[in-house]
């Protein structure tokens, strides 16, 4: 009576086991760009293990200078593969370690193989595409992260930039930015094949089949079509979105606008409560913006571009200004004049307040991807600084004219008072400044 039992029970799991290696390489193809794929297959051996091979292809039109492909959330950490033309009629596949937003440089320690099937080859319209299909030994673990080979929501990133091929073998060429980016999630368990060999080749499916074992790409590209479920593409996180909007807003109000204004304020009224009160609920709202960027960039990782670092040295060194300030009231109130830390307090803080309306362009740059010429959000910004630069300089020389006015009157006055009716010396300590 158990025989039948066991005899369903090895059929449920040969079926099982068929249905789990008779998959094929999860394909995503940005809806941007045209013609553009990413593919991915995991062999079972190495989904059974959590380590081992992997197989991938990429493949654009020639039109393209270059494409990637990354394993991670964002550009810092990444385990990336470029794409690009070699110049001979082939492709080069060059690893490359993602270190923020700035060009990634050659990963000499990412075990890469070129399979057959790479190179230029026509997609049958007239046209040629490159293609490359290769095997990764050990993209299971890289210096900036790991990756489950089993993992049902595994994260993947993508960029391109139009233009002429590089036509270089260097695996550590330069390149231009890119043209835009895109991320996706990948359930790896929906990409299982069954061989540990390359799925690209012999109409194995998941891409450009091209049967020519020598690798030279002299046969067809068939189209890929994506897998059913594998792929999800990731779309913008309005929060994250929200936030930095949130952040932008504050630190242009801030740095622009608040700040200038608070210095200015001092040689126009001459009242130092005003203007510390001023410019210290400008300094709490500086820190504001800054902990909303900081947080943002963070879950976008990107913590290393120069945009986080000088904002993050800026608002560090913001930290002295109000003990500057400070110091210099205390040295007014007894000397009744600017001492040497009365122009350190002054000239800090216009260098602080430049390198914030510097950075504010930086933040600008990162958010178009570089760029930013003729842009709109741009010229508006470089309006807006360049307006209130007038006004900060108008306000200080009128400060200064005040200042002398004041300073020739009292003068004035002390000369025409410096003798008595007796003809005696008046005591005279000579003009005050009414302010620091």
């Amino acid at each position: 009576m158990y025989k039948p039992l066991a005899t369903a029970a090895l059929f449920a799991v040969a079926l099982a086991r068929s249905t789990r290696t008779s998959g094929a390489p999860a394909v995503y193809c940005p809806d941007a760009v045209e013609d553009v794929c990413y593919s991915i297959a995991v062999p079972e051996r190495s989904a059974s293990s959590g380590s081992g091979n992997i197989y991938i292809q990429l493949r654009a039109p020639t039109t393209y200078q270059w494409i990637g492909l990354g394993q991670g959330s964002g550009m810092t950490g990444a385990n990336m593969f470029l794409l690009y033309a070699d110049g001979t009629g082939n492709v080069t596949v060059s690893p490359r370690a993602g270190t923020g937003r700035v060009p990634p440089l050659e990963n000499p320690n990412t075990e890469i193989e070129v399979l057959a099937g790479s190179g230029i080859v026509e997609d049958g319209s007239g046209g040629e595409m490159m293609v490359a299909n290769f095997r990764c030994g050990n993209c299971d673990s890289w210096a900036g992260g790991q990756m489950s080979l089993t993992g049902t929501a595994t994260s993947w990133i993508v960029a391109w930039r139009e233009g002429p091929a590089l036509n270089t073998l260097d695996r550590d060429a330069a390149i231009q930015q890119h043209d835009s980016v895109g991320q996706f999630t990948l359930d790896l368990t929906q990409a299982t094949v069954g061989e540990d060999s390359n799925p690209y080749v012999g109409g194995r499916g998941g891409g450009p089949q091209n049967s020519d074992s020598s690798g030279d790409g002299s046969e067809g590209v068939g189209a890929p079509a994506n897998g059913d479920g594998a792929v999800t593409p990731v779309g913008v996180n309005r929060s994250l979105v929200r936030i930095l909007t949130a952040h932008w807003v504050i630190m242009f109000i801030v740095w622009l606008i608040l700040f200038p204004l608070g210095s200015v304020l001092m040689p126009l009224f001459g009242n130092w409560i005003f203007h510390a009160t001023w410019q210290s609920v400008t300094f709490v709202l500086m820190w504001v913006g800054f902990a909303l960027g900081r947080f943002a960039f963070n879950r976008f990782g990107e913590t290393g571009s120069t945009h986080t670092n000088f904002g993050t040295v800026i608002v560090c060194l913001m930290v002295l200004q109000p003990i500057g300030g400070y110091m210099h009231h205390r040295y007014f109130l007894q000397h009744k004049r600017r001492g040497a830390i009365s122009h350190v307090h002054i000239w800090y803080g216009r260098a602080l307040m430049l390198m914030g309306v510097v950075n504010g362009g930086l933040g600008i740059r990162w958010a178009a991807d570089g760029e930013i010429r003729g842009s709109p959000l741009m010229i508006a910004y470089s309006v807006v600084a360049a307006g209130m630069a007038v006004i900060y300089l108008g306000g200080k020389g009128f400060g200064v004219a005040r200042r002398r006015r004041r300073g020739a009157a009292a003068a004035e006055k002390d000369t025409n008072s410096s003798v008595d009716g007796n003809g005696e010396a008046a005591r005279a300590d000579g003009p005050r400044r009414p302010f620091p």
